[in-house]
C-alpha cells in the first residue's frame, strides 16, 4: 500500500516544471503508521510472514534488531519464529514497562539457574518457574517471568541497567549467559539459543562501554512492582508507589511447614504443590502404618522423613518467594492491617517485613 501511494506521488509530479515548487506530499492513512513501520521492505515481509506482529505497538520495537536477516536481506525463519511467538505473548505487559521513548532492541529468552535449589532435592521441579525472557531496550535490561511454555507472563519482574553489569558472559558452545553485576549476586540463565547468546552478548557490551563514557546516571533497583512497574528495594511488603500487597516470604515458609505443598499453592505454583502434597501424603502413611504396627523403629524413621520433607520444602518455598516481588492484592481489595499489628516497620511509605 505504501508502494502505491508513493507511485502516485511520483506520477503526479512528473509534470511540475524546474522553476515551480513541489506540491505537498499526499497524507498517508493513519493505519499505515499504526501497522507497518516505515524502515523498509524487511518489516513489511515480517509482518506479512508474521500477521500476529500486527498487535504490537510497533513504534517501540527495532525490528531489524529484533529480528535476524539472512545473507539476501530477507527473513530468517528459522530464528525468527521463536522471537515472534515469544514477543506477541508478552507484548502486552511488556509495553506496559517501556518508559515513555524506550525501544525494544534484542530480545533473547532462558532458564534462571539457582544452584541452591537443586541442592533441594526436588528443587529440579522449580526449573519449570524459572523461565525468563530477557528484553534489551536502548536503556536497560527487563527480565520477564514466563510460565514453562513461555505463552503468558508469570510472576517476578527486574531490571538490570546497563552500568551495573560489571561484565557478560557467554557459557561452552554459547548456551547460557551470566550477568556479572557491579553489587550483588550474578544472574545466571541455561538453555539460551546460541545465536540470541551471541546477539545478546554483543548488544550489551556496546551498551555497557557506552553507559561507562556517559555521565553517571542514578541507579534504579531491580526489583520491579508487578502493578505499577516502579523500581523497588528489597525486602517490602507493600509498594511504596501504588501500594499495592505482595506475597510474604514468612506466610508460604508457614505454610510449607504446616503442609508441604500449601507454601507453592499460595505463591500459585499449583503443579508443584501438588507433587509435593502426594509426597507427603506418601510419607504420613508410612507414619500411620508406623504406629499401627508398633514398631519403634519404623515410627523414628518415619518421622525423620517427615520432618526432612517439611523442612526442606518449607526452605524452599521460602527462597522461591524471595526472588522478587509477586502480587497478593491491589490497593482498596483486602484491608490493610500491616500499620496496626506492628509486625512490620520501615520508612514512611515504605513496609518492610522484619527479620
Amino acid at each position: 500500500m505504501i508502494i502505491q501511494v508513493q507511485d502516485q506521488y511520483s506520477m503526479s509530479t512528473e509534470h511540475v516544471t524546474e522553476g515551480q515548487s513541489n506540491p505537498p506530499s499526499p497524507p498517508v492513512p493513519e493505519d499505515l503508521h499504526s501497522h507497518v513501520p516505515d524502515d523498509g521492505l524487511f518489516e513489511t515481509n515480517l509482518l506479512n510472514e508474521y500477521p500476529r506482529l500486527h498487535e504490537l505497538f510497533l513504534e517501540k520495537y527495532d525490528l531489524e534488531g529484533v529480528f535476524f536477516q539472512d545473507k539476501k536481506g530477507g527473513n530468517w525463519g528459522r530464528r525468527n519464529k521463536g522471537i515472534a511467538r515469544i514477543l506477541i505473548s508478552i507484548h502486552a505487559l511488556l509495553e506496559k514497562i517501556l518508559k515513555d521513548g524506550e525501544m525494544v532492541k534484542k530480545v533473547c529468552w532462558g532458564t534462571a539457574y539457582y544452584p541452591f535449589e537443586v541442592f533441594l532435592g526436588n528443587g529440579f521441579l522449580t526449573m519449570f518457574y524459572n523461565r525468563y525472557c530477557i528484553v534489551g531496550t536502548d536503556q536497560r535490561l527487563l527480565f520477564i517471568n514466563v510460565n514453562y511454555r513461555m505463552n503468558k507472563p508469570s510472576h517476578y519482574l527486574f531490571q538490570l541497567q546497563f552500568q551495573d553489569i560489571k561484565k557478560i558472559k557467554r557459557g561452552i558452545f554459547g548456551v547460557s549467559l551470566t550477568f556479572y553485576k557491579m553489587q550483588g549476586k550474578r544472574r545466571h540463565f541455561m538453555g539460551v539459543k546460541s545465536y540470541l547468546s551471541k546477539s545478546l552478548h554483543g548488544f550489551v557490551m556496546k551498551k555497557r562501554e557506552a553507559a561507562a563514557l556517559a555521565e553517571h546516571t542514578r541507579r534504579e533497583p531491580e526489583n520491579l512492582c508487578p502493578v505499577c512497574f516502579s523500581p523497588l528495594e528489597r525486602g517490602l511488603v507493600r509498594c511504596m508507589h501504588c501500594w499495592a500487597g505482595f506475597k510474604r516470604p514468612r506466610k508460604a515458609l508457614l505454610r510449607s511447614l504446616l503442609l508441604p505443598g500449601l507454601g507453592d499453592f499460595y505463591l500459585g505454583h499449583r503443579f508443584l504443590g501438588v507433587l509435593e502434597m502426594t509426597g507427603s501424603g506418601l510419607v504420613w502413611l508410612l507414619l500411620v502404618s508406623s504406629v499401627l504396627s508398633g514398631a519403634a523403629a519404623n515410627m523414628v524413621v518415619a518421622g525423620v522423613i517427615l520432618l526432612w520433607v517439611n523442612g526442606f520444602d518449607g526452605v524452599l518455598t521460602y527462597h522461591m518467594a524471595k526472588k522478587g516481588y509477586m502480587l497478593e492484592h491491589k490497593k482498596g481489595e483486602s484491608p490493610s492491617s500491616a500499620s496496626s499489628t506492628g509486625r512490620f516497620e520501615g520508612k514512611p511509605g515504605m513496609l518492610a517485613e522484619s527479620v
